[in-house]
């Protein structure tokens, strides 16, 4: 059986080369497309995250089992994808409410393809930049991310763009797969008091971090994923589902990004977090249900291995289904859950959670509701060694076959 993992972590910093083209346009020397002199409003006003994608590549022609790229990713697919991740965090087209008992939120943000880049160039590909990969392909994630370097590092300035590894990971001695992989944020000291975030001191900048600070998503997926994207009603009625959806994976990852804890209970360990052998609520967030995922994990390895010997079909509905130590039953539908999930739900906890750290989070794009030059979520020009702790969390999930399933699944909620 063969396991998919994602792991919350930090990249290791590698020599490239890569293709920008045209000469630096002033109005964007500055990296205004995060609006980050904007003044916020309300809870209601939209972000707008720059995203650049490094497709980390050695084999231009690589393909997958369906004779698709998967290294040398185009820059249409990361479109899609980008766009249907944006679908998500806005809750207007997989929000299913027959039998929900809440919708999901809009987080109001926009993630976009990066225009220029950090000197203020053009960018050939918006977005996306190709760099060949000159080290063992694939790549060992966990030599990838422990390695640090002061130099030569893939990522442009986190406080102006989000920053998005595409590459394939080398599976592991056990044959896990690693799905993605990001950084958690960090709070300032003293102000605001964000739960469960490491703090940072001082001004930070790219020069003064020792990691790559990123996301990072496996390219060996980057063609996987469950139909309603592209369904004419968005999966409304009945839709394929797929363990290793990229627009899910991605959606996921950013939500880490953005200081998202996962709905089930965790706990802290010398590497970062773990499932947790209880049903305490360990997310900060009080309206995510949490769950003992090592529970549900050996139950869910025993119901396939039972249906594959019976020769009977997977049944979604009973996949989905959620328990806790209080007799609560629910479809697992959040994002921050993984496994077997519907995944297209934010709670309003969540919404306010991350918005707390785009609005006061060092190392995020955007404005901040605190602007002075002491805070230190911004700084251009501070060179100077922070010594930050990389946050982890590890995360295994158990594929399933492709499955269809149909509406009346999303009114099986009960207590």
């Amino acid at each position: 059986m063969k396991y998919y993992i994602s792991i919350i972590f930090a990249l290791v910093a590698l020599t490239f080369s890569s293709c920008k083209e045209s000469e630096p346009d002033p109005f964007y020397s500055d990296n205004e497309q995060d609006h980050d002199s904007d003044e916020i409003i309300g809870d209601d006003y939209i972000y707008h995250l720059p995203v650049i994608f490094h497709v980390l590549y050695q084999d231009e022609n690589a393909v997958d089992e369906n004779n698709k790229r998967n290294q040398y990713v185009s820059y249409d697919r990361l479109k899609t994808i980008l766009q249907n991740v944006n679908d998500l965090y806005a809750g207007k087209l997989y929000n299913f409410g027959e039998g929900a008992d809440m919708p999901s939120e809009n987080i109001h943000v926009q993630f976009e393809l990066a225009l220029y880049d950090e000197s203020g160039k053009k960018l050939k590909t918006p977005g996306v930049e190709y760099i060949k990969y000159s080290g063992e392909y694939p790549i060992d994630c966990n030599s990838f991310m422990n390695q640090t370097k002061k130099k030569n590092k893939i990522i442009w300035n986190p406080n102006e763009y989000i920053n998005v590894m595409v590459y394939n990971f080398k599976k592991t001695k056990d044959n896990s797969i690693t799905l993605g992989i990001s950084n958690l944020p960090y709070k300032q000291n003293g102000y605001p008091a964000i739960d469960g975030l490491k703090d940072a001191r001082g001004a930070i900048n790219k020069n003064s971090l020792s990691f790559e600070y990123c996301v990072s998503i496996n390219s060996s997926y980057i063609n996987q994923e469950s139909s309603r994207y592209t369904a004419a009603d968005h999966g409304y009625k009945e839709y394929t589902y797929d363990s290793g959806d990229i627009n899910v994976t991605l959606a996921h990852e950013l939500g880490h990004y953005l200081g998202l804890k996962h709905v089930f209970a965790e706990k802290d360990t010398d590497t970062g977090s773990e499932p947790n052998e209880s049903c305490t609520d360990t997310d900060y967030c009080t309206d995510t249900k949490s769950y003992n995922k090592p529970a549900y994990d050996r139950w869910l390895i025993s119901y396939i291995e039972q249906h594959k010997q019976a020769g009977n079909d997977l049944v979604m509905k009973e996949l989905i289904k959620r328990s806790n130590d209080s007799g609560e039953e629910w479809d697992s539908d959040n994002f921050m859950d993984y496994a077997v999930s519907l995944s297209f739900r934010f709670t309003p906890e969540q919404k306010y959670r991350m918005r707390q750290v785009l609005y006061y989070s060092p190392l995020i794009p955007g404005p901040k509701k605190i602007k002075n030059d002491n805070y230190g979520t911004r700084s251009q020009d501070n060179d100077e060694d922070i010594d930050l702790p990389i946050c982890l969390a590890i995360e295994k999930a158990i594929p399933v076959e492709r499955a269809s399933f149909r509406k009346e699944i999303h009114s099986t909620n009960k207590k």
